[in-house]
């Protein structure tokens, strides 16, 4: 039985379309499943931001808790379902040994790009989270396999970088095209990261190629078991960094982006609001206070110090700032984006969610450009420790930081150019 299910999922000319149409499957799942529960999660941390204010008041406490930790943690909690059917999708093919004949399959391809059959495994547990990816490429024995292998393995797009992409996917794209975007999206990923290989063995990490020897696994019926484990583990943890480390930066995040104060300031537009004529008036000074108070404050000055690298990429200084925050953990990102553009709105149960928030307040050349760069650079502090301890040497992590931000920042450049086009 094994040796006939080879003959197909193995085959020299059908195999690797076999495991394109899979992986092409697994991405629209992921997307046009996963966006059910995401409408009705976003919908709940809305109206629960709503009642909290109706508690706490308008005041400095009750945005701290709906406009910060609200507004960051339920942007990054609800993208767990896309999470969770993305896990799924890998641990399946894991489990039924389908992953092991892939390797064998993208051998011959692989060392044409300086890549070890081997390399295959590090770089498909990338796509669900760097640090085991960066630790199972321990199997490569030759030194500069594995650090060619070690420097590729962020391109191989992570878990995390997933609820930024179906964010903007799902704001810029329409719903019935999202799953092949985002399947666009992680082969671009992984065709770069073959190019970078070529170039790191043509000119950085030169050496023989070595020959390819593994055991291949008998094909097994998918223990559930196992996958029930993985899949609760994963989303637990993903959870667990939503309600701590994530909620933390969300508030810190809502007190740089809401301070200094500026009693001058609010009196003078207080005034304004007091005289306006009309409701649609008083919204829109109060949003226009928002909006200033949010430029002159900590945040701001942050972001704007670092504003010039980025603008020529289309990149103003909350994207500029989001991606930095994102240097922590790339979950980050989408609740940096989700406090400071939740700041200056009225949250009441008719409040628009963060995508048609995204679609309104960033253009689409600055949201391709956004997707690039997410794509590329440097993964999450966790993962950078990882990779340094892996590699032998903190001096490659600075070369990693350097190889990556250049490819960043030069790929998200052309993609905004062509994009302004479009």
């Amino acid at each position: 039985m094994t040796e006939k299910i080879d003959a197909i999922l193995i085959h020299k000319v059908f195999g690797i379309p076999i495991f394109v149409v899979l992986m092409w499957s697994l991405f629209q799942l992921t997307f046009e499943l996963g966006s059910i529960p995401m409408e009705w999660i976003d919908m709940f941390f809305v109206a629960l931001g709503v009642y909290i204010k109706t508690i706490f008041g308008e005041g400095a406490l009750g945005s701290l808790l709906a406009d910060g930790a609200l507004s960051g943690v339920g942007a990054v909690v609800m993208f767990l379902p896309n999470i969770v059917i993305l896990f799924l999708g890998i641990a399946l093919l894991e489990t039924t040994g389908y992953m092991a004949r892939v390797a064998f399959l993208l051998d011959g391809f692989f060392h044409r790009f300086g890549l070890h059959g081997k390399s295959f495994i590090p770089l498909v547990t990338g796509f669900g989270c760097s640090v085991p990816a960066y630790m199972s490429a321990r199997t490569l024995k030759n030194n500069k396999d594995r650090l060619i292998t070690l420097f590729i393995i962020g391109f191989m797009s992570c878990g995390a970088k997933l609820p930024v992409y179906v964010l903007f996917v799902g704001a810029f794209f329409p719903k019935e095209q999202a799953g092949n975007v985002l399947f666009l999206i992680y082969i671009a990923g992984a065709l770069v990261g073959l190019l970078a290989a070529k170039f790191l063995k043509l000119f950085v990490f030169k050496g023989v190629d070595e020959p390819f020897v593994m055991e291949m696994p008998k094909y097994r019926l998918p223990s559930l078991k196992l996958i029930w484990h993985t899949v609760v583990i994963k989303a637990i943890l993903y959870l667990q960094k939503a309600g701590t480390f994530i909620l933390a930066a969300s508030m810190l995040i809502w007190f740089a982006s809401n301070y200094p104060k500026y009693p001058e300031i609010e009196a003078a537009y207080a005034q304004k609001i007091e005289l306006a004529q009309s409701d649609e008036a008083k919204v829109s000074l109060e949003n226009e206070q928002a909006k200033v108070l949010l430029e002159k404050s900590f945040l701001a000055m942050i972001g704007k110090s670092t504003e010039g690298l980025f603008a020529p990429i289309g990149l103003d200084w909350k994207m500029t700032v989001a991606l930095e925050s994102g240097l922590a953990a790339k979950e980050v990102v989408v609740s940096t984006l989700g406090v400071l553009y939740a700041l200056g709105a009225e949250v009441d149960e008719e409040s628009e969610g963060l995508l048609e928030v995204i679609q309104k307040e960033i253009p689409f050349a600055s949201a391709v450009s956004f997707i690039i760069f997410v794509m590329f650079y440097l993964p999450c502090m966790a993962a950078s420790i990882v990779f340094a301890k892996e590699s032998g040497s903190y001096k490659y992590l600075v070369y990693l930081f350097v190889f990556t931000t250049l490819i960043a920042w030069g790929l998200s450049f052309i993609g905004y150019r062509i994009a302004l086009y479009m």
